[in-house]
């Protein structure tokens, strides 16, 4: 934690100073003009801005109510708890919190030692980075619904990230250019954001998401990175419990929304593994297959034979010829 930005947010300000002195209800003439408590950009953030970060005030109770922005909440120290779409959520220190526009939540009122920040972030903003994540994970779709507009399409990203320093260090330096107002800001800013979102992919199996469809969607992303890293000695069952699905019920939904089976993605993997090590590396067959996980090399010519209908001798005559 940066003890200097800690310490700059530790100071009461004068919204949580009426608030100490008895007047705990939001004052709602500093987020919007609307009857229908809906926060303002317009209210928070400089016309020629497109992202900017305020403290969010202790002490205070915010009733139900929506952005017309994108809100990205990162909790500094201790705890805040969110009711977001119906649903309780209790955001912890080094944890975030992302929310669209059409997102209706309310927050309970938090201690002196409760310190979060709030980003401010126009969905003109993402364009800057989009292309740094990819399009076929749960972060690309969230922002190309934001991109979209699409009209009462509420999401919102929980990551429970609290031991991971990248992320952390990611989040501060984020906050710290914004409050310090550093040269080349939203250059700055894009980049970082860029880099913590690839961050965030990493943690893909601990997301918890606001819909069905993005909880699959988030789930095979995660089975997806876990082979990938683990396609050697990697099994179903450890797999199980890193998601906290049961092996039956995470075997179904592997299933459904792969058309697959685990194992059947494993030796996809691991094949794939071994065309690479026969076309760079002069390794032995031998070597390769106990590389990728089998120790049974009969075996493995077997599942090669299957895999490309021939062995892997021709394979790799045919790689370095450039004809398989």
């Amino acid at each position: 934690m940066n003890a200097e930005l800690l310490r700059m947010l530790r100071r009461i300000t004068p919204e949580e100073k009426e608030a100490l002195d008895g007047q705990g209800n939001v004052q709602w003439s500093i987020y919007t003009n609307r009857p229908q408590h809906v926060v303002e950009h317009e209210k928070l953030l400089r016309n020629d801005k497109l992202i900017t970060a305020r403290k969010h005030a202790r002490f205070i109770y915010f009733p139900p109510h929506r952005h017309n922005y994108v809100e990205f909440f990162y909790v500094l120290s201790g705890s805040i708890t969110h009711r977001v779409e119906g649903k309780e959520l209790v955001v912890s220190s080094g944890e975030l919190l992302f929310m669209n526009q059409h997102t209706e939540h309310e927050i309970l009122p938090c201690g002196e030692d409760d310190i979060a920040i709030n980003l401010i972030i126009m969905p003109a903003f993402f364009e800057q980075v989009q292309e740094m994540v990819g399009e076929e994970n749960i972060l690309a779709e969230f922002m190309v619904n934001v991109l979209q507009r699409e009209e009462s399409v509420a999401q919102y990203l929980y990551f429970p990230v609290a031991n991971d320093f990248c992320i952390q260090n990611l989040a501060e330096n984020i906050v710290y250019s914004i409050l310090r107002r550093q040269h080349n800001e939203e250059r700055v800013l894009s980049i970082s954001m860029g880099l913590l979102f690839l961050h965030l992919l990493n943690a893909a199996e601990q997301v918890r998401v606001s819909s069905e469809n993005a909880n699959s969607n988030m789930l095979i992303l995660a089975v997806e990175k876990y082979i990938r890293e683990e396609y050697r000695a990697g099994t179903l069952n450890e797999l199980a419990q890193r998601t906290g699905y049961s092996v039956p019920a995470l075997s179904r939904l592997i299933k459904k929304h792969t058309g697959t089976t685990f194992k059947e993605l494993q030796t996809k993997q691991r094949m794939e593994q071994v065309i690479s090590l026969l076309r760079d590396t002069d390794l032995s067959i031998g070597e390769i297959a106990f590389s990728v996980g089998y120790e049974n090399k009969s075996f493995f010519y077997k599942r090669f034979q299957k895999e490309y209908n021939m062995n892997p001798g021709q394979a790799r005559q045919k790689l370095r010829s450039n004809t398989f």
